[in-house]
C-alpha cells in the first residue's frame, strides 16, 4: 500500500513521504500517544539509519517540527532514487514495527484511515 503510495509520483517522493508520514502520525497518536509515536519513530530510524547512514533525525524534536522539516532535509539532501529507498525502508519497518506492538487489525486500520485521508488530499 505504501509503496503503491510513494511510487505514484517519483519526482516528488520527499512530498510524498512527509505527507504520509504526518498522516500516519495523526492517526498513531490517537492510538498510541505523542510519546508512543515518537518513541517508535526513533526505534525505526536508527534501524534505517544502518542501511542509510545519512538519514540523520532524531523524532524526539518532533514537538518543535511537527512537519518533519528535519527530515525533509535529510532527503532532500539525497538524489531521489536514494531518498525514496530510505523511505520505503523507513514506512516497512515503522509497519513491521505496528504489526507487532498493536497486531495486524489495528494496523491496518491505521494504514487505511491514513492512506484515505492522502487520496482525498491528492484527488
Amino acid at each position: 500500500m505504501i509503496a503503491r503510495e510513494l511510487a505514484r509520483d517519483p519526482d516528488a517522493i520527499v512530498n510524498t513521504s512527509i505527507e504520509l508520514l504526518e498522516l500516519l502520525a495523526d492517526e498513531l497518536i490517537e492510538c498510541i500517544g505523542e510519546q508512543g509515536f515518537e518513541i517508535l519513530l526513533f526505534r525505526t530510524i536508527q534501524h534505517v539509519n544502518l542501511d542509510f547512514t545519512w538519514l540523520m533525525f532524531d523524532p524526539r524534536s518532533r514537538p518543535a517540527d511537527p512537519e518533519f522539516n528535519a527530515l525533509r532535509r535529510c532527503f532532500e539532501a539525497e538524489d531521489l532514487a536514494e531518498a525514496g529507498a530510505a523511505s520505503l525502508m523507513l514506512f516497512n519497518t515503522l509497519i513491521d514495527s505496528l504489526l507487532l506492538l498493536i497486531g495486524k487489525h489495528l494496523t491496518m486500520s491505521t494504514l487505511h484511515a491514513a492512506l484515505s485521508r492522502a487520496e482525498a488530499h491528492n484527488n
